[in-house]
């Protein structure tokens, strides 16, 4: 080839060369619009991902409170019946009449009234 057809060539090819770069670059150009909604994008999954885990955190405490007042419950319960034992054992017709006999006091059956009379 002729040195005229070699600098045809070169040009040709360095235009075709051109145009798919300027196309490569057109397409990969992102846009203002693009950007803002990748940004918005990524910053929702972060609120959702901080949320999620504040959320883990809050129900936690709460649980761990839960747990706190089912064993108070627990212990006042347990409380509770030991006394309802102790008044029991405390209100026998037997131990009245062994304080009563104790400190002077006689059943007259004159001033004893049944709750059916």
């Amino acid at each position: 080839m002729s040195n005229l057809a070699v600098k045809y060539k070169k040009q040709e090819s360095g235009i075709e060369a051109t145009q798919n770069a300027s196309t490569s670059v057109q397409s990969a150009k992102v846009t203002v619009i693009e950007k803002l909604l990748y940004t918005a994008f990524v910053a929702f999954l972060l609120y959702v991902a901080i949320a999620f885990i504040g959320n883990k955190a809050a129900l936690y405490q709460v649980n761990t409170e839960v747990s706190q007042l089912q064993k108070q419950i627990d212990k006042q319960l347990q409380t509770n019946s030991d006394l309802k034992a102790e008044v029991e054992l405390l209100s026998r017709y037997e131990r009245i009449a062994e304080v009563a006999a104790r400190l002077g006091m006689t059943i007259d059956a004159n001033n004893v009234k049944g709750i059916g009379q």
